[in-house]
C-alpha cells in the first residue's frame, strides 16, 4: 500500500509538469539535415610509430590553408601510397579561432548558462576550429615533428583571435594488433 501524497507534494508535480509542457511548447522543431560538410584532401604522411613507412590519409582543406599550406606542415601531395590501417590516428594540429571577448550564452536544450569563447555568433556558420595531420616526410620523427608544430604555431599565433585563442597538438596513434594464425 503507498502512502499518501500531500497537498504541497501535488501542487509541486503539477507546476513541474506545466513548466515541461511550457518549455517543450517553446521549443523550435529538431534540425533535419547534413551539416556544412567540409571539402577534405589526400596528403602524403610520414608515420612516426613505423621507420619508412608512408601512408595517403585525408585533411581538411580550409585547416592545411589555415595553418599554411602542405608544406609547412610537413605533408606531400598523395601518390600511391596506402591508407593507414583501421583505428590509426595521425599527428595533428588543432586550433580554436576565438573571438576578442568571450560571449554569455544560454544553452538552446538545457538552458542553462555557459561562456563562448569561439568566434563568431551560434549557428553563424563561421568556422571557429581546425585540424590538420602534422608529420615531416623527409625525417619522420617525434622531434622533427614537434619542431614542425612550434614552427606552425608562431606562425599562425597573430590569427587565433586574442587570448582565448588556442593552439594544440595530439599525438600519432598506431594499433597494433597480431592474429592468432
Amino acid at each position: 500500500m503507498s502512502r499518501r501524497k500531500t497537498a504541497a507534494e501535488l501542487t509541486r508535480q503539477l507546476e513541474y509538469a506545466r513548466r515541461r509542457e511550457a518549455r517543450a511548447a517553446q521549443e523550435p522543431a529538431p534540425k533535419t539535415g547534413a551539416p556544412n560538410r567540409r571539402p577534405k584532401i589526400a596528403v602524403k604522411y610520414g608515420c612516426t610509430s613505423e621507420a619508412a613507412t608512408e601512408y595517403t590519409v585525408q585533411a581538411s582543406q580550409p585547416g592545411v590553408q589555415f595553418f599554411g599550406g602542405v608544406a609547412p606542415l610537413g605533408l606531400a601531395v598523395a601518390e600511391d601510397d596506402p591508407t593507414p590501417p583501421a583505428g590509426f590516428k595521425p599527428n595533428r594540429i588543432l586550433a580554436m579561432v576565438a573571438d576578442a571577448s568571450p560571449s554569455y550564452v544560454r544553452a538552446e536544450g538545457s538552458g542553462r548558462d555557459y561562456i563562448r569563447y569561439a568566434r563568431g555568433a551560434r549557428g553563424s556558420g563561421t568556422q571557429s576550429t581546425f585540424s590538420s595531420p602534422i608529420s615531416d616526410t623527409s625525417t619522420p620523427t617525434m622531434a622533427s615533428v614537434r619542431t614542425k608544430f612550434g614552427t606552425v604555431a608562431n606562425a599562425i599565433r597573430a590569427n587565433l583571435g586574442g587570448p582565448y585563442g588556442r593552439v594544440w597538438f595530439e599525438a600519432e596513434r598506431l594499433p597494433l594488433a597480431e592474429s592468432g594464425q
